[in-house]
């Protein structure tokens, strides 16, 4: 700040002396303060830039360039009524410089001062007659206004300037009728359409006017006309295809939309949006779903440059509850055309999974990782199923894989199972430590995941380690879960392993009581309480848990074997 003080009275004080000299050295003057000011603006010293200014205005009142800086600099400081009276004298003494003209027209237009900025945008559009974007402002002023005679005017002036065309037809069209001069945009069309006689888009609009306004017999000579004209006017065709539904003669709008969706001619964009609509009107109207699929096979024995028909038809598929077998078909259709789309991948998957989570699952998943190389959830369906079916070390591959490729924007679900299932793998090859550093992994994406706090918590107990961690993450599965006898299970061996042999009896009964997932008991829950009622002292209910579990899936026989015949020896 004391720089830019030195620097200005430096400056003033160069011209403050001789205030009574000739015009020629005020002139000089003038000019070395206002390059000053420009440059001190130019550099961020605003301050200084505006004393420079005033000072300038002071010496020459009348310089339209120093009124419209110092315009500019009041309002930016929020001192609108004295940049406004600068700019207006910018403005009076350069009248022809339109930049000062615009720049108080905008003003005047942000201040909300609509009359005053229309006036100056006229003399504007009247100065620089080849400038279109000032008459463009004035319509936009005029039909807020709604002033339709104005705005008339100046689309009248517009299409002298650029020349009659579609766009400005249809705005003094829509003027009109919104004038309720319904002759008045009837001959704003009947002009460009006598024009250009021979544009059937321009025919096709006359059509359309003549439908809406009650001259139905009249429109359908007009798109009889195009169709002999131009037999595959696809606009031509949608408004005779609307003429004949709003007749009610549904046969013969339904034909000409059958030949434009079968058209190899047809835009692939406008075939997809009314190849939609009629799917949508004939479920509404309880259409035959027949033929609705006789028509999506016959689109699609044409070249397809986007595989949205064939989603659409495997969505209606869906829809209509279709047989394992057909919506493979149609998935495999859609990637046929489009191999990377990672939807219809899925879909394709979980219908193999459904029937048999074999190698051709795998193959398929393998596929998908291949088209899509960055996808997380396809490594996710690849681990899970070479899991599933034993394979190990592919799985591991697979997992890893996914697992690097996680980035920000990955759906957190996904991320979690991913290392969820990581865990179970790694736990599975006996690779504890590495197995825990995935499951802490998987709780940083999804700390509620209740089957991955469920297992790290057992795995931990089994290995008597970390046991109130474990017990916590235990505690908040069987919370979310209360009747899960597995959970219960964990939460009871955890206790156990702590020696808490009355509480851990409390939540084995509750997972006995809730072993009803499959036809036979848990062999492992059954042994659990076996050992716990042992602990208690109740020798022979955990002789009988014992030999309950035996003949089922325990982890260790030998050792259970052991425990029945050491209790049925103290039992003699």
């Amino acid at each position: 700040m004391q720089r830019i003080a030195i620097i200005l009275l430096l400056i003033l004080g160069c011209v403050a002396v001789n205030a009574t000299a000739n015009d020629d050295t005020t002139d000089k003057r003038y000019r070395y303060l206002y390059i000053e000011a420009v440059r001190q603006q130019d550099l961020g010293n605003y301050a200084v830039a505006l004393e420079l200014f005033r000072r300038c205005h002071d010496l020459k009142p009348d310089a339209a360039e120093t009124n419209y800086a110092l315009g500019v600099f009041y309002l930016a400081l929020d001192r609108d009524t004295l940049g406004l009276q600068y700019l207006r004298a910018a403005v009076d003494r350069e009248p022809d410089n339109s930049e000062f003209a615009e720049r108080l027209a905008q003003t005047y237009l942000y201040r909300n001062r609509i009359d005053e900025a229309t006036t100056v945008y006229e003399q504007l559009s009247r100065a620089y007659a080849d400038r279109t974007e000032y008459l463009d402002i004035l319509i936009r002023i005029y039909e807020r206004q709604r002033d339709y005679p104005k705005l008339l005017e100046t689309l009248d002036r517009l299409e002298t300037r650029e020349g009659q065309s579609e766009e400005i037809t249809l705005a003094k069209m829509q003027v009109h009728s919104l004038n309720g001069n319904q002759e008045g945009a009837y001959k704003e069309l009947k002009s460009l359409t006598d024009a250009h006689p021979n544009d059937m888009n321009l025919q096709v609009m006359m059509g359309n006017w003549l439908q809406g306004n009650g001259k139905s017999e009249e429109a359908l000579q007009v798109f009889e006309r195009v169709m002999r004209e131009e037999p595959t006017n696809a606009k031509g065709q949608m408004s005779l295809m609307d003429y004949h539904r709003a007749h009610g003669n549904v046969a013969a709008a339904d034909s000409i939309l059958y030949k434009m969706l079968v058209n190899p001619s047809t835009e692939p964009q406008l075939r997809v949006t009314l190849l939609r609509n009629w799917v949508q009107d004939s479920e509404q109207n309880g259409g035959d779903s027949l033929r609705i699929m006789e028509l999506f096979n016959r689109v699609l024995t044409l070249p397809q440059t986007t595989s949205e028909v064939a989603e659409m038809r495997a969505a209606y598929l869906v829809l209509k509850n279709a047989h394992a077998d057909t919506l493979r078909s149609a998935w495999e259709k859609v990637l046929s055309i489009s191999p990377e789309n990672i939807a219809a991948r899925l879909q394709l998957v979980q219908i193999m999974w459904q029937d048999s989570i074999d190698d051709n699952v795998i193959r398929e998943c393998r596929k998908a990782t291949e088209y899509i190389p960055d996808e997380p959830v396809l490594y996710y369906y690849l681990g899970l199923a070479q899991y599933l079916n034993e394979h190990y070390d592919d799985a591991l591959s697979s997992l890893r894989r996914g697992v690097g490729c996680i980035k920000k924007e990955t759906p957190a679900n996904v991320s979690s199972d991913l290392y969820g299932m990581l865990g179970d793998l790694l736990q599975k090859l006996h690779r504890s430590e590495e197995a825990y550093v995935a499951y802490d992994s998987c709780l940083v994406y999804d700390p509620d995941k209740v089957m991955i706090l469920n297992n790290y918590a057992y795995f931990l107990s089994c290995e008597q380690r970390d046991l109130k961690k474990a017990e916590k993450m235990s505690y908040r599965a069987i919370t979310a879960e209360a009747n899960n006898a597995t959970y219960l299970d964990t939460y009871a061996w955890i206790l156990y392993q702590q020696g808490r042999y009355d509480e851990a009896r409390i939540y084995i009964d509750r997972a006995l009581e809730n072993d009803t997932v499959d036809a036979q008991p848990n062999g492992e829950v059954l042994e659990h309480a076996g050992d716990i009622y042992y602990r208690l002292g109740l020798t022979e209910e955990a002789l009988s848990m014992w030999q309950k579990a035996l003949p089922l899936d325990v982890e260790d026989k030998a050792l259970l074997q052991k425990k029945i015949k050491r209790k049925k020896i103290i039992k003699k």
